[in-house]
């Protein structure tokens, strides 16, 4: 079952809410995940069942995994996870003014 979350920077007020996982039907060809998309200047999600990863807004491929060093300083606590794949509450860089003030907390839609 998928769940949402949340993201929030306190730096600029830039907010988004992204639907992640996966259905009870695709789960294992379907994982939608936290990247920042450069095309679209946003936080947005991929399939990380498939690669290279497409920002699913723009079909653009220049996406880097909310994981990534450049995107996550490696803090906070888990708020979020799917198998491998974890988002916490720690500090994000922010793709529209470039802090690291972009934070996640778990939404409140869950989907099938």
């Amino acid at each position: 079952m998928g769940t949402s979350a949340d993201a929030h920077c306190t730096s600029c007020g830039y907010h988004t809410s992204l639907a992640l996982g996966g259905g009870m039907v695709d789960h294992a060809t379907y994982a939608a995940w936290p990247v920042v998309c450069d095309s679209c200047s946003a936080v947005t999600t991929a399939n990380f069942e498939q690669t290279p990863l497409v920002c699913e807004e723009c079909n653009g491929s220049k996406v880097i995994p909310m994981s990534d060093g450049r995107n996550w300083r490696g803090d906070g606590e888990v708020v979020v996870d799917w198998g491998e794949l974890i988002l916490t509450d720690g500090h994000y860089r922010c793709p529209k003014c470039g802090a690291f003030e972009l934070q996640f907390v778990r939404g409140d839609v869950m989907w099938d």
